[in-house]
């Protein structure tokens, strides 16, 4: 709304008429001739004597143009000039002088001066310097109404464009979270282990010197890492007890089932969540499955979702054992440094720990 007062405001000051002129001259007999000659020219004026005067003037009201004299006492017009430009920007200044040199002329236009006149001149010379003067002050206030419209328009269109995306955004996450829940649903005692995964990950990666934007992608992200396991048969698993070698070929096939369901998009949502899912089984040491990447070669987000998915797993309860309390977990968490986990990221994981239990809504005596 402001912006919009601010251009209905230029745009009355381009059509107000009749014009306001402020006369800035110590000469009492040329400020009166001046008067004269564009009063009679449907001119509305205003008089000072000084520098000082003609602020006093240009505080209480509105000028189109001021013609000020370069040569006046206390203070070089050429001050006020400076000021008109800076303090009044939609005033026009036209300059004039008894001296005819370019330099100073060309100082004045430096300094804000539309035009520089030497005097004496004619009337005809003083209306087209005025009128000339004006029609550049016109002009620019044009261009300026159209450039204050035009970043309008821009704000406008940028501030409906973040709303479609913000609804994009929450749409992908709520379908996100719906097909990792539909997942665990599978599974009744991993409890609220979708969410924790995506909010332990967003912590690690934020330690990690992750930027804010994969951070927010991460935190969505991570919970898919699992959506392969609506290939895994029931009776694998949910199974109580240990598996075969057969079965844990069958349930290693998730990374890869949930890898091909993600795979191929052009989200850089899913296209993370591809990742994560092909790749959080990966061992630092090569020794994962499906690819034996190590090292490096396992994406940043691979090896954060790793270690935040192990560590939930252990706290959990399971079908096939209870929870671990917290200090056992991190010894066996510590116990897979530089083999199954990145030491980076672990040590994230041990130094936030208080933070990344209440993440969880967990106290450290669980």
């Amino acid at each position: 709304m402001a912006q919009e007062a601010k251009t209905a405001a230029v745009e009355r000051a381009t059509t107000a008429i009749p014009h306001r002129v402020l006369i800035v001259d110590d000469d009492e007999q040329v400020r009166r001739m001046y008067g004269r000659i564009l009063v009679g020219a449907d001119y509305e004026c205003a008089v000072a004597a000084s520098c000082t005067e003609a602020r006093g003037l240009l505080a209480e009201s509105d000028f189109s143009l001021a013609i000020c004299d370069l040569r006046m006492p206390q203070e070089s017009g050429l001050d006020l000039v400076r000021e008109i430009q800076s303090e009044h920007p939609d005033t026009a200044v036209l300059m004039v002088s008894g001296e005819d040199d370019p330099m100073i002329a060309e100082i004045a236009s430096d300094n804000g001066a539309y035009a520089y006149m030497v005097k004496p001149f004619s009337r005809n010379e003083l209306l087209i310097g005025v009128g000339n003067a004006l029609y550049r002050r016109r002009l620019e206030q044009q261009n300026s109404i159209q450039r204050q419209r035009l970043e309008q328009a821009v704000q406008e269109r940028t501030t409906e464009l973040r709303a479609a995306i913000e609804g994009l955004r929450i749409s992908q996450e709520e379908t996100v979270h719906r097909l990792s829940r539909a997942v665990e649903m599978r599974d009744v005692q991993t409890g609220g282990h979708i969410e924790r995964i995506g909010d332990i990950s967003e912590l690690l990666g934020s330690h990690l010197g992750l930027p804010e934007h994969r951070l927010e992608l991460l935190r969505i992200a991570a919970p898919m890492h699992d959506v392969g396991k609506i290939g895994t048969p029931d009776r694998i698993l949910l199974k109580p007890g240990k598996l075969t070698d057969d079965e844990r070929d069958a349930m290693q096939r998730h990374a890869e089932i949930g890898h091909e369901l993600l795979s191929g998009s052009k989200s850089e949502l899913l296209e993370m969540a591809a990742v994560i899912a092909l790749t959080h089984h990966e061992r630092f040491d090569g020794s994962g499955y499906p690819r034996g990447l190590a090292g490096q070669e396992i994406p940043i987000e691979g090896r954060i979702v790793a270690v935040a998915d192990v560590f939930d797993a252990l706290i959990s309860d399971r079908v096939y054992r209870p929870a671990f309390p917290l200090p056992q977990a991190l010894e066996m968490m510590n116990q897979g440094r530089g083999t199954h986990f990145d030491p980076a990221v672990l040590d994230v994981l041990i130094e936030n720990i208080d933070a990344v239990m209440l993440l969880g809504g967990t106290s450290d005596e669980s």
